[in-house]
């Protein structure tokens, strides 16, 4: 595969002298990519903990009791019990039902980063054909580098791209991915996107996990120059290199790196105020859960061994269950309009 077109060879040299003109790198993306992180971990996790403090409240709400109860009905003969309960502990029941839907979308998507790591991970040991600078050489005539690897992740590079990258692009590949490996980031990234499909309803955090993707690309460049000794042509190189289609024409490269790689910092600002209103959800509902709490009051009842004779234990627990296979319906459909 062609590395650039005529056109690029053209202008090679004026490039070159343009990215070796630019100033110094600084380590703007790297702070910023920590704190956004940070940010998106930290509201990822105080939503996940409203969730599971509003079932732990459910618990406490509601009181199950053995025996016969006031509150029943007939039918085809049968006494069937309902539970009785005040609006608290309704409010309560439907926090509940939301909590649970968020920790079943959390347990989903959790297991899904961990199969997907799995299948990968079969797939990069059967596809290896050596080793190049520390690196795993992979059987591949497309250019492809990468960091795969949750907990003891290692770099990756396809036949593909040691055949069109000159040394000096090659070393600033690796440098790039080798500051994945070290920050473990496809650990972090996976924690982010799980975070993001279960706490969907959160304003700004499914921002929070989109920018911490672009920033740690943009933190690993820093450190590609700063390992290469500010070498920008070569990494230049190495991100036209990886832009190409099969064709080899050039289908785009992030017109933030580019700047980035000429010297300007990220042009982005922290949302503060969508992180704000993240918190205060997640802060509003702990509020309700702590209140509706003290007020509630809720009953049911449960005869064994003949629960079908005292169904009302089923009805509470389906509740719940109906609310959150519900919520989960409704954050998939989002999840579809908005890819």
């Amino acid at each position: 595969m062609a590395v650039t077109t005529d056109k690029h060879r053209g202008n090679g040299h004026r490039q070159d002298s343009a990215m070796r003109s630019a100033p110094a790198a600084r380590q703007t993306a790297t702070p910023a990519a920590a704190r956004t992180e940070r940010a998106g971990l930290l509201l990822g996790a105080f939503g996940l903990a409203s969730s599971l403090f509003v079932l732990t409240r459910l618990l406490e709400g509601w009181r199950v009791s053995p025996g016969s109860t006031e509150h029943a009905f007939s039918l085809l003969g049968q006494r069937l019990s309902y539970p009785a309960a005040n609006l608290a502990a309704w409010v309560i029941l439907a926090l509940a039902g939301a909590g649970l839907a968020v920790t079943l979308l959390a347990v989903v998507a959790a297991v899904r980063e961990l199969v997907g790591a799995r299948r990968l991970g079969r797939w990069l040991t059967g596809a290896q054909v050596g080793l190049v600078h520390g690196a795993l050489v992979i059987a591949d005539d497309r250019p492809r580098a990468f960091c795969a690897g949750l907990i003891s992740p290692r770099i990756y590079i396809s036949t593909g791209a040691i055949a069109v990258l000159d040394d000096r692009a090659l070393q600033a590949v690796l440098a790039h991915e080798r500051h994945h490996a070290v920050r473990r980031d496809p650990l972090r990234l996976a924690v982010g996107r799980v975070f993001s499909e279960a706490l969907f309803f959160l304003p700004g955090l499914r921002e929070l996990i989109r920018r911490q993707r672009g920033l740690t690309e943009l933190s690993a460049d820093e450190h590609a120059l700063w390992a290469t000794s500010e070498d920008r042509p070569a990494l230049a190189r190495a991100m036209l290199v990886f832009s190409e289609d099969d064709s080899g024409e050039v289908v785009g490269i992030a017109p933030e790196r580019v700047d980035h790689l000429m010297g300007a910092p990220p042009k982005w600002r922290f949302p503060v105020l969508l992180c704000a209103g993240a918190a205060a959800v997640s802060a509003l509902v702990v509020a309700v859960g702590v209140l509706a709490g003290q007020l509630a009051a809720g009953t049911a009842t449960l005869a064994p061994p003949f629960i079908s004779r005292q169904p009302c234990v089923v009805v509470l627990a389906l509740i719940p269950c109906g609310l959150a296979l519900a919520a989960a319906r409704v954050a998939l459909t989002v999840r579809r309009r908005a890819s």
